[in-house]
Parts: C-alpha cells; structure tokens; sequence
C-alpha cells in the first residue's frame, strides 16, 4: 500500500469532512481558508490517491432500535486459520454487526454488534457465534457508552 503525503491542509480538509461529509464546498473551502477551486482539487487529489474512500451516512443504531451494543472477541480454531478471510466475511454478514476487526494477540476478531435487547444479543451469540465450528472461543463486553476521537487520521 502506498502512503499519500498530507499536508496541513489536507488534515484540516479530512478534519471537516470526517465531522461532516455533507459539507459544500464553498463552506469547507472557508473553513480550511482555500479557494473553492483549490479545495475541491485537493478533495478530488485525496479520493484519487484514496485516502478519502467513500461518504457514508451515520446511522445511530439505538435511534433504530438496536440500543445495547457489545464487543465480541473471538479467536479461531488453528486449523481453521486458513479460513480467516471467509471466516471475516461470513461475520461481516451477521444481522447487527457493524464492524469486524481482525486483530492480534490472543484473539483473532473484535466484533462490534447493536442488537435490539439483551435476549437479542445472546441470540446472536448463539446462532452466529456459538454455533460456528470455526470458532474456538468467545467473549463479550457490552459497551456502555461510546467516545468518538476526534482525529480523522
């Protein structure tokens, strides 16, 4: 993977956006102290290298009903290691997951579920989780409350 040079620009251009990607660029330019020409060739510069990958709405899963949210930490049998990229992409498509991490250590993946309830969660566990051949072993944290960083990079 190649790495993209970022000036200071280019953070606070990736600071605004992070905070909302919705921005025109007429106001993230007056933000970033650009001219909106400039601006926009320096967002169009960071899509094309890749380091801006997509826009994406932010949907809050306890306003749609999924109010308890929990880490999941797995690791997998090590016969099964072979499988890791399957095994990440069937986790991913688990109802209520909303991230996969592949991690090291002592465990192999930190799932980050929302589910509607308690019983809705231990469900998931036993049909996703617990049922997994692949799977050696679990553990799960429910998550009280969550602090987003604030840098972007």
């Amino acid at each position: 993977m190649n790495t993209f040079p970022l000036t200071d620009t280019d953070r606070a251009i990736l600071s605004e956006l992070a905070a909302d990607g919705r921005l025109a660029y007429t106001e993230l330019a007056a933000r970033v102290g650009l001219p909106v020409s400039t601006c926009h060739g320096r967002v169009r510069a960071l899509e094309a290298a890749g380091v801006i990958r997509g826009y994406r709405a932010d949907i809050d899963p306890e306003v749609t009903g999924a109010s308890v949210n929990a880490l999941i930490l797995l690791r997998v049998l090590s016969h099964e290691r072979d499988g890791i990229p399957a095994l990440a992409e069937q986790l991913r498509r688990v109802p209520g997951v909303q991230q996969v991490y592949l991690i090291g250590g002592d465990r192999d993946f930190v799932l980050h579920v929302a589910c509607a309830s308690v019983p809705a969660l231990r469900d998931l566990i036993a049909r996703h989780i617990g049922s997994n051949p692949a799977l050696a072993q679990s553990q799960t944290q429910i998550v009280f409350d969550h602090f987003r960083g604030l840098s972007p990079v």
